[in-house]
């Protein structure tokens, strides 16, 4: 994993993740515990995770095209820039008649990140050589993932405890703007941009229209990316129903609060640091599609036991574990979606698989929100379990292909300084 350090701009990157990350997770652990906190409804907390999820719905198809046609490094700059100024809306939200503002900030804040996370799923492929540097590349950007998870969370519930959800919304526009200023480092190699220009705005809904089709068109004729399509669909479906319960399970069957979920999200993130690394160690070893499969199916099973049992502290070591197959799961389709689309349409595929995420997970978060009280917080959470390791084993009907020579990755191997 180190390794990927070496290549200056994967090191930025990773920097870059790693501090907003952290603030996204401090958010995250304030968020649903202050909806919870105001309305003591889990309805509510399923709304709020709605409002998270619905621009992935909205948004991503456009903001895939945006991707292919814009300069991606001034678009992340821009969505780190702009999902600072939001965070100061937190600042006006005092009582329960003002959640409305939680869910109009966090559906806003969501959607400008739908800009950012296409963007770099599109450009770390141009930034490596081979298959091996991006598994290495995207390993080292799971472990991003990690390290946030390391900090944010349990930030976030001393943060909660002691300042309110206020502290934490100033802590993640911190962050942004940190990363913000990293990515300034940024140099991309130079690519063959859209340039069209737009006489009207019937011409620019037009162009739009038909650069979309297009990459629907590439993610259907293409049996890989229909293939991890549909793997990723049932992950959702398992990922809305944790979403919308973990607090739940928290509070009414592990019997913790604020404190203990922050630890619990940082157990998350020391495994998936071990297995960034891990999965790193053996890139040469492992194809990305048994990546997804063992790793898909493994972490089904120990979510399982985890939720049929009652101490958070046990929960926090099987998690431990479990994270340690998620992230072999989740490099190996970040991966295959890679190999499986272009430079050219890499952001639109990145914006539609973020599209069919979002629309699983709403299905889920809906029926999950109205079914919990009546089927029980532990039932769903298997349910989740099964669907995890479902997602898993879909992989084996994807076909063996390998990422194609990337003729623009000279600058990509300038060392670090």
């Amino acid at each position: 994993m180190l390794q990927a350090l070496r290549n200056r701009n994967v090191a930025v990157i990773f920097s870059a993740q790693v501090v907003s990350i952290a603030g996204d997770l401090v958010l995250f652990i304030a968020l649903p515990f202050w909806v919870y906190q105001l309305t003591g409804s889990a309805l509510a907390t399923g709304i709020m995770m709605g409002a998270l999820t619905l621009p992935q719905l909205l948004i991503s198809p456009l903001a895939g095209v945006v991707v292919d046609r814009a300069d991606r490094k001034r678009l992340m700059i821009g969505s780190d820039l702009l999902r600072a100024i939001l965070m100061l809306g937190y600042f006006f939200v005092n009582d329960v008649s003002q959640v409305w503002l939680i869910y109009l900030l966090a559906f806003a804040e969501s959607a400008v990140s739908q800009f950012f996370r296409p963007a770099v799923n599109a450009v770390v492929p141009t930034l490596v050589n081979n298959e091996e540097e991006l598994t290495r590349a995207n390993s080292l950007l799971g472990a991003s993932w990690a390290l946030g998870q390391m900090v944010g969370p349990a930030l976030g519930g001393i943060l909660v405890t002691t300042y309110g959800p206020h502290g934490a919304a100033l802590f993640d526009m911190g962050t942004y703007l940190l990363s913000a200023a990293l990515l300034l480092w940024l140099h991309l190699p130079s690519r063959a941009q859209v340039t069209t220009k737009f006489e009207t705005a019937r011409h620019a809904v037009q162009q739009f229209t038909s650069e979309l089709r297009e990459g629907v068109r590439v993610a259907l004729e293409r049996p890989l990316l229909r293939v991890i399509f549909a793997s990723l669909a049932i992950l959702m479906l398992s990922q809305g129903i944790i979403n919308v319960l973990l607090v739940v399970i928290v509070k009414e069957i592990w019997h913790a609060g604020a404190t203990e979920f922050g630890w619990f999200v940082t157990a998350q993130g020391v495994g998936g640091l071990v297995g960034a690394v891990i999965i790193s160690a053996f890139a040469t070893r492992i194809s990305p599609k048994h990546l997804v499969v063992v790793g898909g199916s493994i972490a089904g099973l120990l979510i399982m036991v985890m939720v049929n049992q009652p101490s958070v502290y046990v929960a926090m070591g099987l998690m431990l574990v479990a994270v340690i197959a998620i992230v072999a799961f989740d490099i190996g389709l970040t991966t295959l979606i890679q190999i499986g689309s272009d430079d050219a349409n890499r952001g639109r595929i990145s914006g539609l698989m973020q599209t069919a995420m979002a629309a699983a997970q709403l299905v889920s978060i809906a029926a999950t929100s109205l079914l919990a009280d009546q089927l029980g917080a532990a039932l769903m959470l298997n349910v989740a379990a099964i669907l995890f390791t479902l997602g898993g084993l879909v992989a084996i009907l994807a076909p063996n292909l390998h990422l194609a020579p990337n003729p623009t990755t000279s600058i990509a191997t300038q060392p670090a300084e």
